[in-house]
């Protein structure tokens, strides 16, 4: 339990700039009697002599009042910008949020809301964590983020308010130069012989390979990789094909292979983009402002 207030330190520091009482009282539109008796209890409790007093010519700081003076002027700083950052929490102006997400969609949907949120609120720290799903899941159900923007890959209980905003049906990524390229789209049977590009994992629930085969392809899959950044760069060097959710910012990989996307002929299943919160908390305003941008990216 602190001993002494911030108003009594606050009577303190303006009674050692005006050298006196009565001034000190005058800028602080406070009584002298309230000043005199707050630093009479402030000596009291400090076991300190703070000032001098000469009736004539008012009130100096001892040498120990001026030591003390320093920390408590600091601690007054301090305090002044709590609560300036309590005035701007309050206006949800300030603060942190945390949202989880997977690459891709980080690519086409966060990054985009993140620029547009900051416009309007430069001072929110935005903390992105790119993961697998039940990863990402296990973040929301524990805390560590406080929404996601995902693939539904299954959410699976009532923990979790969910909302689709969009289905998503897979392109065919193919290297530019392939004659598929400039087809308005792609039959499944044209793919047949083409080597299919794989990443993994994917996660619960089907991958966009597992949708190919139900659909009766079966592609050889000579290479897998946990980036989709490798698995771009490889169809770009004439490897095979792969499935995306999203065109590539620019059509070119990570190795400056120029890459296209095609629809499907065929309708093979798809996936949905959900934004995730827990039941158990409600969301911070920051959080469902941020959530309402990512809306609008949809």
């Amino acid at each position: 339990m602190f001993q002494f207030s911030l108003r009594q330190l606050t009577f303190l520091s303006e009674v050692a700039r005006c050298g006196g009482i009565a001034p000190a009282a005058r800028n602080l539109n406070v009584s002298a009697a309230a000043i005199s008796s707050a630093l009479d209890k402030l000596e009291a409790v400090t076991g300190l002599i703070l000032f001098d007093r000469f009736p004539a010519r008012g009130m100096r700081l001892t040498s120990a009042g001026a030591d003390f003076l320093v920390d408590a002027d600091v601690l007054l700083t301090r305090a002044k910008a709590l609560q300036r950052r309590a005035a701007e929490l309050a206006k949800g102006e300030t603060g942190t949020i945390r949202i989880g997400t997977h690459y891709a969609i980080a690519q086409q949907i966060v990054l985009p809301a993140v620029l547009t949120f900051r416009e309007r609120y430069a001072r929110v720290d935005i903390e992105v964590v790119e993961d697998d799903f039940s990863n990402l899941v296990a973040s929301l159900d524990a805390g560590d983020v406080d929404a996601l923007v995902v693939f539904n890959q299954g959410f699976g209980d009532t923990r979790f308010e969910v909302e689709i905003v969009k289905t998503v049906p897979p392109l065919v990524l193919l290297p530019a130069s392939h004659p598929l390229a400039h087809a308005d789209s792609v039959d499944l049977e044209s793919l047949s012989g083409i080597p299919y590009i794989n990443v993994s994992p994917a996660g619960p629930g089907p991958s966009y390979l597992d949708l190919l085969r139900a659909a009766g392809l079966k592609p050889e899959v000579p290479l897998t990789s946990q980036s989709r950044e490798m698995v771009q760069a490889y169809v770009g060097k004439g490897l095979g094909f792969t499935l995306v959710g999203f065109q590539p910012r620019r059509n070119l990989t990570i190795e400056g292979d120029a890459v296209v996307t095609r629809p499907l002929a065929q309708e093979i299943g798809h996936f949905e983009i959900a934004l995730a919160v827990a039941r158990t908390v409600k969301p911070p305003d920051l959080v469902t402002e941020f959530l309402d941008v990512c809306r609008a990216q949809v």
